[in-house]
C-alpha cells in the first residue's frame, strides 16, 4: 500500500475544480494507492507519471523505496504539461 502526498500546488489545483471533478479525483487517488502502475502512465523524458480522468490529468511520482505516491499537479490537459 502506498501513501499518497499532495504537493501545495496539487492542493490547490484541485481546489479550483468543480466539486464533480473534484469527487472523480478523490475516488482515483484512494485507488491507486494500491496498485499505482495499474493506472498511471509513464511520461516520456522524465520520472513522472500522468492519469487521465476526462479532461484532467493527474502527474505524480512514485517512489517505490518508500512507498510513496506525490501528486505534482492537478489540471486540464491543455495547461498541466506546462
Amino acid at each position: 500500500m502506498y501513501d499518497v502526498i499532495l504537493s501545495k500546488s496539487a492542493a490547490k489545483d484541485i481546489g479550483g475544480l468543480p466539486q464533480e471533478d473534484q469527487d472523480r479525483i478523490i475516488g482515483i487517488l484512494e485507488r491507486i494507492c494500491i496498485s499505482p502502475h495499474r493506472h498511471a502512465r509513464k511520461l516520456k523524458g522524465t520520472d513522472e507519471y500522468r492519469i487521465r480522468i476526462g479532461k484532467n490529468r493527474i502527474i505524480i511520482g512514485i517512489n517505490e523505496r518508500l512507498k510513496r505516491i506525490e501528486v505534482l499537479r492537478i489540471g486540464n490537459r491543455e495547461n498541466v504539461y506546462l
